[in-house]
């Protein structure tokens, strides 16, 4: 059996099993890697207490930006997040918003 068969078998198991590919991801982004797509999931961030290397883990969000939403932390609300850290805009603030958490 080749490998292309093989592969449209499993996932095709994998949709009978899970109804689909993508139910492994609740929340997330997709990575096209080739021709399949991957789902990776993004952890919730406590924006007040997250290390530099978690706050990189949202989209959009590199380690200058992250140093920066350390730098003006505390953070009551998106509003504040967004007047006090120069970057984050309506744009970037909708992509990171469901995985923000303030308290």
């Amino acid at each position: 059996m080749n490998l292309k068969k093989s592969l449209g078998l499993a996932l095709a198991a994998l949709a009978v099993v899970g109804g689909s590919f993508g139910a492994f991801a609740t929340s997330g982004s997709t990575t096209t890697m080739g021709k399949a797509t991957v789902a990776t999931k993004i952890a919730p961030v406590h924006i007040n207490t997250a290390t530099l290397a978690q706050l990189e883990t949202l989209p959009g969000v590199g380690p200058k930006l992250a140093q920066e939403i350390i730098k003006h932390r505390p953070y009551k609300s998106a509003r504040q997040l967004q007047s006090k850290v120069k970057g984050i805009g309506p744009t970037l603030w909708k992509k990171i918003a469901p995985y923000v958490l303030f308290n």
